[in-house]
Parts: structure tokens; sequence; C-alpha cells
């Protein structure tokens, strides 16, 4: 195949919990994920030139194309592992709509659609499990990416345990617009917990009331019991407190800081209450998205 189309989903933490800093310098991780109709359109294409080769174009202005690109880096990792794209590369179009450094695992997400896409462009017969080792070589979320809907997330992030999916909820997200380095937020984490784990009595609570919420489509019980670890590192604490208190007080059922932030997302019952919710974080969020759960990750097509 000539070439290929690529959709590349983002991801929010239901619950997200920091268990310890591991020997590799990643830390281990406990989490809910939860896909997102929210996606990347990425284009592929096969192209003549030095194996390997990657040429990168985006519709964002401030993604960067070259070697620190996710998608630069699993075109490398794929090369590697399969031997193919000798004597040839690869040319990318990125369309982005997921908001870039805002904990919505946009890069990892387009990184999982370069892993799909190049294994349809080229014809190859691996298992979905060698691309998701491939994946975890890339980036922390990319073997999430790769499956999607709803999973147990564990490890540092290699380890995924899809769950029958979750209804589609609506969900409306409110960034500040900022990017945020992850690799930042943990190291401040770091500081402010020396023993490298935000682990607590009422976050294991919180974990076992979740998972007893999602066993038994107890939607009070999810939302009642939403973590995330990494809200006390954030570098935005103001305007994530600011956002999740507008939501919750224009209907939210509940609102959440995502990963390493600084986006905040919030849930809702229907439609109408999510144009309310929304209404009311575009008056001070400069970023505001509408959309919902989405029962499956990066998806691909010909070209």
């Amino acid at each position: 195949m000539l070439g290929a189309k690529a959709v590349a989903r983002a991801k929010i933490n239901l619950f997200l919990d920091i268990l310890g800093l591991r020997g590799d310098g990643y830390h281990d991780i406990r989490s809910l994920m939860q896909s997102l109709e929210l996606a990347d359109e990425l284009y592929f294409r096969r192209t003549d030139g030095s194996r390997g080769q990657v040429v990168i174009r985006c519709s964002d202005q401030g993604v960067p194309t070259g070697g620190d690109n996710l998608v630069s880096r699993a075109v490398e990792v794929f090369a590697d592992g399969t031997g193919a794209l000798d004597g040839e590369g690869v040319e990318v179009l990125i369309n982005k709509k997921i908001p870039v450094g805002a904990g919505l695992a946009g890069g990892s997400a387009d990184a999982a659609a370069a892993l799909l896409s190049l294994r349809y462009m080229f014809e190859l017969d691996i298992e979905d499990a060698v691309l998701v080792d491939m994946g975890a070589k890339v980036g922390s979320d990319v073997p999430f990416c790769l499956k999607g809907g709803t999973a147990l997330v564990s490890g540092r992030g290699e380890v995924v345990e899809t769950l029958e999916p979750l209804p589609p909820f609506k969900v409306v997200l409110a960034s500040t617009g900022e990017e945020v380095s992850t690799r930042e937020v943990y190291q401040r984490f770091d500081r402010l917990h020396p023993e490298g784990t935000s682990r607590a009595e009422d976050a294991d609570r919180a974990y076992q009331a979740l998972m007893e919420g999602v066993r038994n489509r107890d939607f009070e019980g999810i939302y009642a019991n939403l973590h995330n670890g990494l809200e006390s590192a954030t570098i935005a604490t103001d305007r994530v407190n600011e956002f999740k208190t507008i939501a919750l007080e224009a209907g939210a059922a509940a609102a959440l800081m995502t990963g390493s932030g600084p986006t905040v997302f919030a849930l809702v019952s229907g439609m109408e209450e999510a144009a309310e919710v929304a209404w009311e974080l575009e008056k001070t969020a400069p970023v505001t998205i509408i959309t919902s759960f989405a029962n499956r990750g990066a998806e691909i097509s010909a070209l």
C-alpha cells in the first residue's frame, strides 16, 4: 500500500495514581484511561529516499517536525524492529486538533497512528502485541493509544488491560492553551513527594469504589471517585482549580485534571448540559472543546 489515512484519538485519565519511582527513571502508575472522539487526522505516504527518512508537515506551526516528534520516533522504532523502509522514507501530514502539551496524549496518539499505518502500508504480518511493544519504546501512553477504549493501565504505561466500553459520555475540555512538559511535572511531583509516590489510603478507597462503579455501570460511583495524583504537581494549580469550580457550578457531574495537565475535563449527562458547561468555561478558558467517550483508539484506512 502506498498510503494510509489515520485517526489518532486523544485520551483522559479518569484515575491516575503514582505508585513509585522505577529504576529506569520512570514512575509506576495505576490508571483508568479513556479514549475520546477528539482526534488528529494523519496522512502517510511512502516515498523514495534514504532508509527511514521522515518528512513531517503539520497544520499547527507550534508542533516540532524533526526528530523530537513522536511520529518520527515511531518510524525509527518500526524500521529498526522490522527491517522495513529499506531505501524508502515516509511523508506525513498531521491535521492537528488535539491541543499540544495538554495532558491528552496527542503526540502519543499520533505515534500510535504511525505504527498502525506503517504496518498497513508495508503489508507486514505483525501481531498487535509486537506493535504494543514497539509503542512502549516510543512513549508511555502509546500502548494505550494503540488499543484505546476504556482500559486499566499499569507499569509505566505499557501494561494495558482493556475493559468493557463505557457509554459515550459527553466531555467538556478546558485548557490554558499553554504547553506543559510531562517530564517537568513529574520532576515537580518528585520534589513534592520525595518518596516517589502519591499513594494514600484514600486513593486506594477511591480506586476500588471507581472500579466497582465501572463494573456495575454505577455512574454516581464513577463521578464521585475520579482522582489524579499529579494535580498536586501541576504548574497551573490556580487555573486548574478555577476550571473545575466553574464546570461543577455550571452543572457538570464531575471535573478533574487529566494526565500532567493543564487540561481539565468535565463529565456531563448530555449535549444540553455540555453546551451550558462549555458556555461558562469559555469565559475564562482559552481552549474549550466538547467531545465524547470513544470505544477505540487509533484507526487507519486506505489513502
